[in-house]
């Protein structure tokens, strides 16, 4: 399905990132089936290549699984609504379908499979796998030793460097507790299903899973026993072969009906979703957890239906107390739910989850992306639906499982490259559908530039912040102009924030200009990560430049600086700049002139001074 462009949005969010949004209402497979409960996941080596699912109803209740696969990072979308086999057989599933793509590609659905007798409700634990990108699926393998399977969530093993690189998990709940099965050769088989929380044959219905850095598989679940209400965690150490367990990891005070309640008649809920960073930065290896919670004096939650994160540090062992993710009002009641979560590749904590904040009557709703740069201490709220929608039960034609109520249990996230990715599904169209949207991650370039009219050697400032335009050439001649942006000083630090969206990996020649100083170029080239950006401090050598062409101005500390004056940007400081400026001093101009060289917002003498030095000793623009 081609994008619906509507336009992009920009917004700059406190962090190490600037965060854009584009096109955020692609409805990825229009057609006249219900798709619900989507979920999503990116290939691990190719971020363009994503696969997604949702429960639909090519047979009448909501027996089939549909699958989604895009191969330019969203642009466009192709599938099925009910996976088939090469024969082009349906194959018969019974929801709650979930994806991975593994190491090589191959695409991994889980789900809940058709019992063994009709009529009988004991269903199993059914997995398709397609190694031609979607074109058709194997048929069901059904994993042994399954009792009841409930609520279906899988992982793939992402990391190179891991001892079990490449192998996928599928964890579920049933009747007895929560289990799961691993395959090691990409789908073809599957383990006996294991037990992976505690011995008692207790409920634990929705459990989430997550693989680690050094091959450690975690598993959350909501630990529901009467009054107690906890939150499980259980990890593995060997590949999912032994577990160590704990139903009262993580106090909770859920919502209403223990993380389920009722909205437009509909039933909603948020349970337990659990992620790791892998990036390598500071938080390398720390667990989030995220659901929704209750009002409460134990909870920060402002209302019953807030989104709230819990984080480890050491691997599950203790967990912080919970915090509040979104913006919220107390005394007014505001839905937020389904919360999901995604930690990119440069550390940055995504929660998505439905929210009614922009709705008075409480009763439409849009999709929102928390993000977090500093390892979920601080939160920014996106937007990143363009359209509410009035959540409703499913009409008597489309009734999914003969319920009217039920529309899902998730809604999907996954990081892939400098893009963060959800899937989820409205009815905004009448009939609910699968839509798509992203926000995309650019890291800041911070460069380091003295303006010498600016700066005050007594204080060691700059006399006021000021913009500075920053090209990014090509490396080789004839050095184009590749890419742009603007950013502004910092009159303490002397450093400027600069964005760059339109380059990928590569080295680069810096051209800076500042309204009234010579062109300067990097000395040599820089070389930019999409991860991370670059950092160059020309104020530290005068080498820094091309050509030596700075001035030094303090000893202690030493700082270099652009020479100023070339006031009508021709290249050099020369007579025509000094008539310039002599003429703004005779006019008696006061304000933010480019002929005001010192930035006291007065062309005078001061200023004058500045270009008559620099035009006596010859300053011009060096380039390669």
């Amino acid at each position: 399905m081609k994008r619906n462009f509507w336009g992009f949005f920009l917004l700059l969010i406190s962090g190490s990132s600037y965060i854009f949004s584009e096109t955020p209402d692609n409805r990825v497979f229009p057609s006249g089936n219900i798709q619900l409960c989507t979920y999503i996941a990116a290939h691990p080596l190719n971020p363009d290549f994503m696969a997604g699912t949702a429960n639909t109803d090519v047979y009448q209740g909501g027996y089939t699984t549909g699958a989604y696969i895009t191969s330019d990072g969203g642009v466009t979308w192709s599938g099925t609504n009910a996976i088939r086999t090469a024969q082009n057989n349906i194959i018969s599933t019974v929801g709650d379908a979930s994806v991975t793509i593994d190491k090589n590609g191959v695409i991994i659905i889980p789900y809940i499979a058709p019992p063994l007798v009709s009529g009988q409700k004991n269903f199993r634990l059914g997995v398709s796998r397609s190694t031609n990108s979607g074109s058709s699926w194997t048929p069901t393998y059904f994993v042994q030793g399954v009792d009841t399977a409930d609520k279906i969530l899988c992982a793939t093993d992402d990391v190179p460097s891991s001892p079990y690189y490449g192998r996928s998990y599928i964890v579920y709940s049933e009747k007895r507790g929560v289990f799961m099965s691993y395959t090691t050769n990409s789908g073809e088989t599957w383990s006996v299903s294991a037990r992976v929380s505690p011995p008692q044959n207790h409920g634990r219905v929705g459990a989430s899973i997550v693989t680690g850095n050094a091959g450690e598989v975690f598993v959350t679940w909501p630990y529901i026993f009467g009054s107690v209400k906890y939150i499980g965690f259980a990890k593995s150490l060997d590949g999912g072969n032994t577990w160590t367990a704990n139903d009262y990891a993580v106090p909770v005070v859920p919502s209403p009906n223990d993380f389920r309640f009722n909205f437009n008649l509909v039933k909603l809920n948020g349970l337990p979703v659990i992620a790791i960073d892998k990036s390598g930065g500071v938080n390398n290896g720390k667990l989030y957890i995220v659901c929704n919670q209750g009002l409460s004096s134990l909870s920060p939650s402002l209302d019953d239906y807030d989104v709230v994160l819990y984080t480890s540090v050491n691997s599950g062992t203790t967990w912080s107390d919970a915090s509040l993710i979104h913006q919220s009002v107390p005394g007014i009641t505001r839905h937020q739910f389904f919360p999901n979560i995604s930690v990119d590749k440069n550390g940055g904590v995504n929660i998505s989850y439905y929210d009614n904040r922009n709705t008075p009557t409480n009763d439409s709703t849009e999709i929102y992306i928390s993000r977090s740069e500093d390892g979920g201490n601080t939160f920014q709220d996106i937007l990143i639906s363009d359209h509410k929608f009035k959540l409703t039960q499913l009409s008597a034609t489309d009734r999914f499982f003969a319920n009217p109520p039920y529309i899902g249990t998730y809604f999907g996230i996954t990081s892939a490259g400098s893009k963060v990715h959800t899937l989820w599904f409205d009815n905004s169209t009448g009939k609910y559908q699968a839509w798509h949207s992203f926000i995309e991650t650019v890291p800041e370039a911070l460069v380091k530039i003295i303006p010498q009219g600016l700066y005050n050697p007594a204080s060691d400032m700059l006399s006021k912040k000021d913009s500075v335009k920053i090209f990014l050439r090509s490396s080789n001649p004839p050095y184009h102009k590749l890419d742009s942006s603007i950013g502004i000083l910092d009159s303490i630090s002397f450093t400027g924030k600069f964005i760059f969206e339109n380059i990928t990996d590569g080295q680069y020649y810096i051209e800076a200009i500042h309204k009234n100083s010579v062109i300067t170029w990097s000395s040599s080239y820089i070389t930019y990560n999409t991860s991370n950006g670059f950092t160059y401090d020309f104020s530290d050598s005068q080498g820094k430049a091309y050509g030596e062409n700075q001035i030094q101005l303090n000893n202690a500390p030493v700082r270099y600086a652009f020479y100023t004056g070339d006031v009508n940007r021709d290249g050099s400081v020369d007579l025509p700049d000094l008539q310039m400026v002599e003429e703004d001093l005779m006019n008696f101009q006061i304000g933010n002139f480019i002929t005001d060289i010192n930035g006291d917002n007065i062309v005078d003498n001061a200023d004058l001074t500045f270009v008559e030095n620099n035009s006596v000793n010859f300053v011009y623009i060096q380039t390669p």
